[in-house]
């Protein structure tokens, strides 16, 4: 009851958030969700959402970078690039901004089926393309947020010490328990998020046995914390305005 009077607070704070709204990609900072928001190709790699909250510090900020799962029915349509309906139709700002979190907020395209390859094979290049192309230094600890199909972007992530935590997004495809648990071991400066719900849900919860995450979202102190039966579908997960939030929460220590 009280993860569900959290998730219905925090999607009021994201529908009360500030009325401008960014289309397609800007190519220079437009005023959203009470911060700012930008956009640059990265040719074949897709377009690259960046957002900054009121007040950015980049001394204090850490880089937080979502990737979308595959485009499915109830995805946006009609899009040049996939990434700038979703970052609309999900409302990805204003959960962002939702968070409370003090970051570069980065946004970027992933497969859209499963005959489509990786866009972006390292964080690193990743990293040098904002720095390049999106005229802003990304902060050096970084968080990385899968959404479904996107763990197959993230998995490509685990092997640069910058990682700092994984927020898994009803993601537990294929190898990716295997990998992220492997990550997770190979240092106690790592934490790691896993929310499951109907995809593969049953996936992630062997994984939270399998390390002994806590079962609760609001533990920030925990290394690894879950969440497993969040009455929500794979794709409400990320549209319904509550779980990512509070996700991101917990990057506070």
């Amino acid at each position: 009851m009280r993860l569900r009077s959290l998730m219905f607070a925090v999607f009021l704070v994201s529908a009360a958030a500030g009325k401008a709204r960014a289309s397609g990609c800007p190519a220079t900072p437009v005023a959203e969700e009470g911060g700012s928001h930008w956009c640059y190709s990265a040719g074949a790699r897709g377009n690259v959402h960046l957002w900054t909250p009121a007040g950015y510090d980049p001394a204090t900020a850490v880089t937080i970078v979502y990737v979308h799962g595959h485009d499915i029915d109830a995805s946006p349509r009609g899009q040049a690039h996939y990434l700038d309906g979703a970052w609309s139709a999900h409302r990805l700002a204003a959960q962002f901004a939702a968070s409370g979190i003090g970051a570069l907020f980065v946004a970027v395209e992933g497969p859209l089926n499963d005959r489509q390859k990786v866009k972006w094979d390292s964080l690193d290049a990743l990293l040098r393309s904002i720095r390049a192309d999106g005229g802003v230094k990304p902060p050096g600890r970084v968080v990385a947020v899968a959404h479904s199909a996107g763990i197959f972007t993230v998995k490509r992530f685990l092997g640069d010490a910058r990682l700092a935590h994984v927020i898994v997004l009803d993601a537990a495809y294929q190898d990716a328990p295997k990998r992220l648990a492997s990550w997770y071991r190979g240092s106690k400066d790592r934490r790691l998020t896993l929310v499951g719900a109907q995809s593969v849900g049953w996936k992630t919860a062997r994984l939270v046995r399998a390390l002994g995450c806590r079962k609760e979202l609001d533990e920030n102190a925990a290394r690894c914390a879950s969440l497993i039966d969040t009455g929500l579908g794979h794709m409400a997960v990320v549209t319904a305005g509550g779980i990512l939030p509070l996700t991101l929460a917990r990057i506070r220590r």
